[in-house]
């Protein structure tokens, strides 16, 4: 860590932390660069941090006023509270350096190992999707060893501001922040509040590792002057050792003169993440492998097809013109949610006494009817209005008002999709003659095709998984993933790529006059 003198002119000798690099509190950032986007795998809680950050002339204002050379470090621990909090400690350390101060009235630094100011913080997520934005507020603790030039020797504070964007293998993080810290003068260089910003970007090589560059820059507000002005760069690289441990090598250079910007810097971090470096689930053992999964796809299909074909032709033949056309208009109205009492009447009277039966006379048909048990609108779709219904039952498919939402390319699933599972899982509970339900997992078509069949079939079991647990039977529901096979929109458009990764519900069997029915997709 660039951590480097400033001391005041007096025998007082109060010292300033001109920190430049922070290292960022979470594996979803760069080495500096804060991300934007916690982990949410609510079974990753923890994620812990240490390394090592050597640098050659930190600080450069002339004979006498230099530092030639330090070794510092730092460990962070931080944890996840939710899908969109966490918070992190971090510690930062000087282990050894090298330097004179004589030319600024001000004793020699330690040299040994001390403290520097601890910083801690929370951090929340605002908004997922195309773009990620979070605020992080940190506070920095006046822990730092005297004359270790590692603390400002009072409590000190940031907000910051990140923003990131993913798009295939690349990755775009920016910072911008305000940091409040007490006045002092180094020499003829003015410090106290700053701003700055950070700017990184990532090259995903493999699910396993990662090249990223990033710049930070920063400035004192009481001082515009070139050497309270530091920028530096940086070029690093991620490699995950196992399925949870990461090592982060990195190494920069200053683009100015400014204090804390060191001439070189080389940085080794070794990483507790797990959400960095696994990669989507793969299969487990109870279903087949990808080739034997595509082949079971077009092979149902086709059976299914023929199937169907085979249906069709003794309709044509129907003796009678009436029943025949009754059929059609039973299949289509189907699909159709009432919008009204009248039109969930009328579509009553198509499907028949077993269909228009109504259990709790609220004029919506228990075929259709998310609480067949208690009273509320066709509008709401038979539920109490007490809870918006989100879930609508038709005759092939149960269509959602939401989605699932998963953690990114992952099969874990996020907390804000409850509520939706939820009610999916009572609509099941409550419509028996739904025997089978087809679970699918749909993808982009961002990344490799093979990833992709995996990582939504695994997703389709993800919410098997979570249905049964909300207790479906598990021998109503089977999963199948068709990765990028199946798209509903565009993949050239973010908007449509976001369409295009979803779970839908096929209703694939029903019972119907004590009949079971296999339902043509």
């Amino acid at each position: 860590m660039a951590l480097v003198v400033a001391i005041l002119l007096a025998a007082a000798s109060e010292e300033a932390n001109l920190s430049l690099l922070r290292p960022a509190s979470g594996s979803d950032g760069l080495l500096g660069v804060e991300g934007a986007r916690p982990p949410t795998d609510p079974h990753e809680v923890l994620q812990l941090q240490i390394g090592f950050d050597a640098q050659y002339k930190p600080v450069r204002l002339g004979p006498g006023a230099r530092i030639e050379s330090r070794l510092a470090g730092w460990a962070q621990l931080s944890a996840r509270l939710n899908d969109l909090v966490s918070i992190f400690a971090q510690l930062p350390v000087m282990l050894q350096q090298t330097g004179d101060l004589s030319a600024l009235g001000a004793p020699d630094p330690a040299f040994g190992f001390t403290v520097g100011d601890i910083r801690v913080g929370a951090r929340h997520a605002f908004l997922r999707g195309p773009i990620d934005l979070a605020g992080q507020i940190a506070l920095e603790l006046a822990s730092g060893h005297h004359q270790s030039l590692t603390g400002d020797q009072r409590m000190g504070g940031e907000a910051l501001l990140s923003a990131a964007r993913r798009r295939g293998d690349w990755e775009l993080i920016g910072n911008a922040f305000v940091r409040f810290r007490p006045p002092r003068d180094v020499g003829p260089v003015r410090l106290g509040n700053e701003i700055g910003v950070r700017g990184g970007a990532a090259w995903w090589l493999s699910t396993r590792s990662r090249a990223y560059a990033e710049l930070e820059l920063q400035t004192s507000l009481r001082d515009f002057a070139q050497q309270s002005f530091p920028i530096e760069w940086r070029l690093g690289s991620t490699l995950c050792a196992t399925s949870a441990i990461a090592l982060d090598v990195a190494a920069g250079t200053r683009l100015d003169d400014g204090l804390g910007a060191p001439s070189l810097r080389g940085v080794l971090a070794l990483r507790y993440t797990p959400s960095l470096c696994s990669p989507p689930k793969r299969d487990t053992g109870t279903e087949p492998g990808l080739k034997e999964l595509v082949a079971r796809i077009a092979k149902e299909r086709a059976e299914r097809e023929k199937a169907e074909q085979e249906k069709r032709i003794p309709g044509l033949l129907e003796p009678s013109e009436t029943a025949a056309r009754e059929a059609l208009i039973r299949s289509e109205a189907a699909d159709l949610l009432p919008a009204s009492e009248g039109e969930a009447a009328s579509r009553a009277t198509i499907y028949g006494e077993e269909q228009s039966r109504d259990s709790d006379g609220d004029g919506v048909p228990d075929a259709i009817d998310n609480c067949p048990h208690q009273k509320g609108p066709a509008d709401n779709a038979g539920c109490p209005r007490a809870e918006k219904q989100i879930v609508a039952l038709r005759e092939t498919r149960l269509d959602i008002l939401d989605k699932v939402y998963f953690a990114p390319g992952k099969a874990a699933i996020q907390s804000r999709s409850t509520r939706l599972l939820n009610q999916i899982a009572r609509v099941l509970k409550s419509h028996p003659e739904v025997v089978r339900v087809e679970v699918q997992g749909h993808t982009d078509s961002n990344g490799g095709t093979a990833m992709n069949m995996t990582l939504s079939q695994a997703r389709a079991e993800a919410v098997v998984g979570a249905l049964i647990r909300r207790g479906v039977s598990a021998d109503r529901m089977v999963a199948r993933g068709f990765g990028p096979t199946q798209p509903i929109a565009t993949n050239a458009t973010r908007q449509g790529r976001e369409k295009n990764r979803r779970v839908e519900f096929r209703v694939a069997q029903r019972r119907t006059a004590g009949e079971v029915i296999d339902i043509a997709p």
